[in-house]
């Protein structure tokens, strides 16, 4: 298998986290709220009677995390011939690569046990994949009519999880809970990263063919 496609399988296995995410809430004891409590306290390692958090499977949840950050940025490393050349596709790439090493970061130090880097490295995290999202978004839309809905498919999904993460930032959560704010963070780019790598690899050098060096 070229390395490429290796490349594009590891950003569809993003969707890992989905499935350790919800295998960590049903090991919760009690109820885990979705839009009361944060995606991190799966991770935390001490359970803490008072604000009620206490996750049996943060193992699985931390491993999870730094699979994730893994799969981002070999996944990067490894897709890159597959894009066109250019200036914007390159930041836009650069970004989402490095947005991996933020997860990974969440994962190595669980917000209860070393809360300054888990926060730094999950504020990391949001902002340069969702930068990176949008900014990828453009290119595809300047690019070819072929990736124009998907250009625009993937700016509004970076422009959703940018939008939360100000939400975030600012403690503004429209009534909906900081667990639904924080996921409408999160969960746009595991979605596009897991189905672009689908598509990266069913169909080869799809963001190849017929290589512009615009934009």
């Amino acid at each position: 298998m070229k390395t490429t496609m290796i490349g594009a399988a590891l950003w569809t296995l993003c969707w890992q986290y989905f499935a350790a995410e919800a295998i960590s809430i049903a090991g919760w004891p009690g109820r885990y709220s979705l839009s009361e409590n944060f995606i991190s306290d799966l991770g935390a390692i001490v359970c803490a009677p008072a604000p009620g958090v206490c996750s049996p499977l943060h193992a699985l949840m931390n491993g999870s995390f730094l699979l994730q950050g893994v799969l981002i940025v070999a996944g990067a490393l490894l897709v890159w011939p597959l894009f066109p050349r250019g200036p914007l596709w390159g930041i836009a790439l650069g970004l989402v690569g490095v947005s991996g090493l933020g997860v990974f970061a969440v994962g190595l130090a669980p917000e209860d046990v070393a809360p300054g880097p888990h926060y730094l490295g999950a504020a990391e995290n949001f902002l340069c994949c969702n930068a990176g999202m949008a900014l990828m978004g453009v290119a595809m839309a300047r690019w070819r009519p072929e990736t124009r809905v998907l250009g625009l498919i993937s700016l509004a999904a970076g422009l959703t999880g940018l939008a939360g993460l100000g939400l975030l930032a600012a403690r503004v959560y429209l009534g909906l809970g900081v667990g639904i704010v924080e996921r409408a963070t999160a969960y746009p780019f595991t979605l596009w990263i897991g189905a672009l790598g689908l598509m990266l690899w069913r169909r080869g050098g799809l963001l190849r063919e017929g290589v512009s060096h615009r934009p």
